[in-house]
């Protein structure tokens, strides 16, 4: 009877053992693991380049025809503090969709949590009260976040960005583009920012959105 009482204790320490090295595997494999960030460079950016030559693209929407001369490529990277959407009534509706977008040290851990971010036809307002110690200036902050007037040529490409959440990091590629529009009564005319450090009304992007993947913000974001 003390034998078999023997076996079982060595089987229940060798049990032992082997749950608490499973534990310790999966912490530091696992939950122990901070999940990095899929933006470029940690914290995205807004990456812009000018076109080797100017580009156009069309779009006809009922009576209206819209062309977008392009000028520069865009690259968009960041987390979404801000979404708006329109109707589909022209030639508003043309810009179906604005996301506001932040990156850079504004996504350092906690540091949203200091704005307050509201958005309206084509519009983005936002105030804060940042620490100090985080060394972030007024001239920074413009420049690291930005509000987004998104057009598309694709419909399921449109459909899949707007179902895009607030908090969600994401990379959008595309054009800057001006829009130039026409029916047979009216005109329709936009022109895009192209600097970082420009303010409304002229510091929108308008974005001609060619591809879009949602990406990890990392644990800390």
């Amino acid at each position: 009877m003390s034998r078999i009482r023997t076996m079982m204790e060595w089987i229940a320490i060798i049990v032992s053992f082997l749950i608490t090295g499973f534990l310790i595997t999966w912490f530091f494999s696992g939950a122990g693991t901070q999940q990095p960030s899929g933006l470029p460079d940690g914290n995205g950016g807004f990456y812009q380049g000018p076109l080797s030559q100017p580009q156009q693209f069309t779009k006809n929407a009922g009576e209206w025809r819209f062309t977008f001369p392009a000028s520069h490529t865009y690259i968009l990277a960041g987390k979404v503090v801000g979404k708006h959407e329109y109707t589909a009534t022209m030639p508003d509706g043309i810009i179906p969709l604005d996301l506001a977008v932040a990156n850079g040290n504004l996504l350092k851990p906690g540091i949203l949590t200091f704005f307050r971010i509201t958005m309206g036809d084509h519009t983005l307002e936002y105030s804060y009260d940042v620490p100090k110690y985080t060394a972030l200036t007024e001239e920074y902050i413009d420049e690291h976040i930005s509000n987004n007037h998104l057009v598309f040529l694709d419909p399921a490409l449109e459909s899949e960005v707007k179902n895009v959440q607030v908090g969600t990091c994401l990379i959008i590629s595309g054009k800057l583009v001006d829009i130039r529009g026409s029916s047979p009564n009216k005109l329709y005319n936009a022109i895009s920012s192209t600097f970082r450090n420009d303010t409304y009304p002229a510091g929108c992007e308008i974005f001609l959105v060619e591809s879009f993947s949602q990406v990890s913000c990392g644990n800390e974001k």
